[in-house]
């Protein structure tokens, strides 16, 4: 048995409103792991979940959107199986005390290929992401909607401390801006003066779709590349981004 809300917890860190439809449940050993990347390939990420209750497999998942669809008429506590065809799971069945439903599979070589990240990037900073910066960001992002830029660079306090400045309303000189300050960043490398640019709705849809995460943490690499990881309060479930810099 899974409860609705971890569920639908999981699949939004993944499918992030739309962005990624089409994914691989990879289970193994009661443990599930989804590997994703948007459409643009700015971003890829990864999804793992301890004690989720199907048996070892790898099923396809084509269209997200429906299957929320069909998760949504449900209630509470959910159990979860497979139907198989000479093994190969086929269907997945969700239900609970009312509902049963039917979702079909799809062919895991109609999935589009998600990448891989090399486990070697060197950050140069870390800064802690709570539930507070969470909620700014989106709101910071929300009132700047027509922006799809936000220019993340060092900037310093009144007592000279770091700061990581995340500027929402593009590069453009006399755009309407917002900047929101994340202090007590942790310098891991030699620190110099950068400025880079993200996609600032991919960022928006990856905090909305983490606020119920317990913690978080982002990390920079000066030469572009950005980690945005999360875990809830018993560390079963971690979610973890990677985003690429967007061209000046």
């Amino acid at each position: 048995m899974t409860q609705k809300l971890e569920l639908t917890s999981i699949i939004s860190k993944y499918y992030l409103n739309g962005i990624n439809e089409s994914v691989i449940w990879d289970i193994k050993n009661n443990i599930l792991n989804i590997k994703f990347s948007s459409p643009s390939k700015e971003m890829l990420g990864n999804i793992t979940f301890h004690n989720f209750p199907l048996e070892d497999s790898k099923i396809g998942i084509n269209n997200t959107t429906q299957l929320n669809k069909l998760i949504s008429v449900t209630n509470n506590s959910l159990d979860i199986k497979y139907i198989k065809n000479k093994d190969i799971p086929y269907k997945l069945i969700i239900a609970d005390h009312n509902f049963t439903l039917n979702y079909t599979l799809a062919d895991l070589m109609l999935i589009p290929k998600s990448g891989d990240i090399k486990d070697n990037i060197d950050f140069d900073i870390k800064a802690v992401i709570d539930n507070d910066s969470i909620h700014s960001i989106v709101k910071a992002k929300n009132a700047i909607a027509e922006s799809e830029i936000v220019v993340i660079k060092s900037s310093l306090n009144d007592d000279n401390d770091y700061l990581i400045e995340l500027e929402f309303g593009g590069n453009i000189e006399h755009a309407n801006k917002i900047s929101f300050f994340i202090p007590n960043i942790e310098i891991i490398n030699t620190l110099r003066d950068f400025k880079t640019q993200y996609n600032s709705n991919m960022i928006k849809e990856i905090m909305h779709c983490n606020k119920d995460m317990h913690y978080g943490e982002m990390y920079i690499n000066l030469e572009g590349i950005m980690k945005l990881e999360f875990s809830n309060e018993e560390k079963t479930l971690t979610s973890t981004y990677y985003l690429i810099a967007k061209n000046s």
